[in-house]
């Protein structure tokens, strides 16, 4: 899964909005990273394509951030009788380099009977 989004940050200094804008241009690149955790709610948790929404960005140090967002699922199980959509938010720090944002996301990737061995 991408966790990077490229692009030209050699400024160093950029607002915001700026970077909100950015990154919402280039969401796709790193919507599916972000959304991988669904597995342990249910192997049947599907998201909810295009719902990811960015709520707040905000700097912690020169070039570090942190950004929270909401995104919506849903969860179908004829055979429990489940049918619910849910929200969820989440937040995930980054960095902006020069020639890229770097994402801090956890690999949720289910694994392999080879990797539980």
């Amino acid at each position: 899964m991408n966790n990077e989004i490229a692009g030209d940050f050699t400024s160093g200094c950029y607002p915001i909005s700026l970077l909100k804008s950015v990154i919402d241009n280039n969401i796709r690149e790193i919507e599916g990273s972000l959304v991988s955790g669904l597995m342990y709610y249910s192997e049947n948790a599907r998201y909810t394509a295009g719902s990811l929404e960015i709520l707040d960005i905000s700097q912690l140090e020169d070039s570090h951030y942190s950004m929270s967002y909401c995104y919506q699922w849903h969860i179908f199980n004829p055979c429990l009788d489940i049918n619910t959509e849910e929200s969820l938010t989440n937040a995930v720090t980054f960095i902006v380099h020069p020639e890229k944002i770097v994402f801090d996301i956890i690999n949720n990737d289910r694994p392999s009977t080879a990797d539980e061995l």
